[in-house]
């Protein structure tokens, strides 16, 4: 029996990781990763990247289109599957994928919301000026979480402290969160993630990455809790819970 074969459409801050996993993947896959600077510029030119690299796949060339980003700043919010189906993680961004959950990624940010989390592909792909690249989280004011929602989770007062944290990220950094995965060089990238942290007087952690999320994109285990499919003919449209993403005709 033939396997399923997948195109993944990803960030290069998955690239050694989904490079590992592609090796024993039950499907068969090919990879095209985008420009790291992408999730430097707006919104709109992140969306215009990912769809043109979809839209650029040929008849034939794959079975289903899975997409690596997260909700990313909503880059992902209006992408349409044209002649086959397309596959996005439930994800805020790539943290909680690199994390293995989106609890995880939450409980972190609960526990120290002025953290800057790297991992090897983050570091890769650092500028070569060494200048602090932003981290486009899906959280404040401006995301699909709202007061209410934090509220419900974690109280009035968590919740004002939490928005206020997440609005100010940039100038409220203490911790550098590494997240370790067995990518090739580990040792070099964590060295290097300990200096970032020692030279900007930020508290360094490292956290074990988990790679489960990844691995199920690419094995096509895609439960509807972590994963919307959409079919020829859909669209990405934003939700205001904990699916983030759904279906919607295009």
């Amino acid at each position: 029996m033939n396997r399923l074969r997948l195109h993944v459409i990803a960030c290069p801050v998955f690239q050694r990781e989904l490079e590992i996993l592609a090796a024993r993947a039950k499907t068969g896959v090919t990879f095209r990763h985008l420009e790291m600077g992408l999730h430097e510029g707006s919104t709109e030119n992140l969306r215009a990247a990912i769809q043109g690299a979809i839209d650029g796949i040929g008849a034939g060339q794959c079975d289903v289109i899975a997409i690596g980003y997260g909700l990313c700043n909503r880059g992902v919010v209006g992408l349409a599957a044209r002649a086959l189906p397309v596959v996005i993680p439930r994800a805020h961004d790539c943290i909680g994928m690199l994390l293995g959950s989106s609890q995880r990624y939450l409980a972190q940010l609960e526990a120290q919301p002025g953290t800057y989390f790297q991992s090897p592909g983050w570091l890769e792909n650092m500028p070569a000026s060494g200048e602090v690249r932003p981290q486009n989280f899906t959280f404040g004011p401006n995301s699909n979480v709202t007061r209410e929602q934090l509220v419900e989770k974690y109280g009035e007062e968590n919740a004002d402290y939490l928005l206020e944290q997440f609005n100010n990220f940039t100038r409220h950094y203490e911790r550098l969160a590494y997240i370790a995965t067995p990518v090739p060089g580990a040792a070099k990238w964590e060295q290097t993630a300990k200096e970032f942290a020692r030279q900007r007087g930020w508290k360094f952690e490292r956290l074990p990455g988990d790679l489960g999320w990844l691995r199920r994109l690419l094995d096509a285990d895609w439960d509807e809790r972590e994963f919307l499919i959409l079919k020829p003919g859909e669209r990405v449209g934003l939700r205001h819970n904990d699916q983030l993403i759904g279906a919607e005709p295009a």
